[in-house]
C-alpha cells in the first residue's frame, strides 16, 4: 500500500479494534532502543521481553525482536509480548521501540510507504506539516538503526561468545587435580539414550 498524499495518522491505543501493531510478525529491536532504554533505566525492565534471533539461512541476518506470547482469546495467535490483552494496551507504550513509534509508516532508503493496512489509527485525525516530518523522521531513523544493528549484532555476538568460551578455558585450566578427575567423571557417563538397549529384533522364518 502506497503513502498517500497525505499522511493521516493518530493512535487510536486502547480503542483500537485490530491492534495491528502489536500482532505484526516481527517487532523490530535496535542498539539504539537498547541505548535509550539503559538511559532511562528501564533496560533491566524490558530487556528479557527481547530475543536475539539467530541466522535460519545464508540470506538471514542476526536481529534482536520483541518476544512473542499467544493470546487467550486466540491461543493460534501471537501477540507481542508487551501487549496487555485485559487492558488492550502496550505495556511499555512511553518506553516502546523506535519501530513501533513510528509504525505503520515506513522508509525502505528510497520512499516512505504504509506496512500494514489493518492499522485503524491510519486517515485519522489532522496532519499538519510538522506532523508529517516528525513521522517521515522516525521513519528515517529507524531505517538507519535497524541497518546499523543488522551490521553491528555479527561482531557483537563473536565477541561476546570469544569471551564466554576465553573464560571456560581459563576456569577449567584453574581446577585443581581433584577437581579436573571428578569432572571427566562426570562428562564420561553414559547419557540416558546410551543406556537404553537396543530393541532386539524378531527373527522371521523364511
Amino acid at each position: 500500500m502506497a503513502e498517500k498524499s497525505k499522511y493521516n495518522f493518530k493512535c487510536l491505543e486502547q480503542q483500537c479494534t485490530t491492534m495491528a501493531c502489536h500482532i505484526r510478525p516481527i517487532i523490530d529491536v535496535t542498539l539504539g532502543d537498547l541505548t535509550r532504554w539503559s538511559t532511562q533505566g528501564y533496560l533491566m525492565n524490558i530487556l528479557p521481553g527481547v530475543s536475539l534471533k539467530m541466522p535460519e539461512s545464508e540470506k538471514d541476518l542476526i536481529s534482536l525482536e520483541l518476544m512473542r506470547k499467544p493470546l487467550k482469546k486466540d491461543p493460534e495467535q501471537t501477540a507481542c509480548i508487551f501487549f496487555n490483552e485485559e487492558a488492550n494496551g502496550c505495556e511499555i507504550r512511553y518506553s516502546r521501540p523506535l519501530s513501533c513509534r513510528a509504525y505503520p509508516l515506513e522508509y525502505n532508503g528510497e520512499k516512505y510507504y504504509l506496512s500494514s493496512k489493518d492499522c485503524p489509527g491510519v486517515g485519522q485525525g489532522e496532519v499538519s506539516k510538522e506532523a508529517l516530518q516528525e513521522a517521515r523522521n522516525l521513519a528515517d531513523q529507524v531505517f538507519k538503526e535497524r541497518g546499523e544493528t543488522y551490521t553491528a549484532l555479527p561482531a557483537v555476538y563473536s565477541i561476546i561468545m570469544t569471551q564466554m568460551i576465553r573464560q571456560s578455558t581459563e576456569a577449567m585450566q584453574n581446577l585443581s587435580e581433584e577437581d579436573k578427575k571428578k569432572m571427566d567423571k562426570i562428562m564420561s557417563k553414559p547419557s540416558d539414550e546410551d543406556k537404553e538397549e537396543p530393541a532386539k529384533s524378531e527373527d522371521t522364518e523364511d
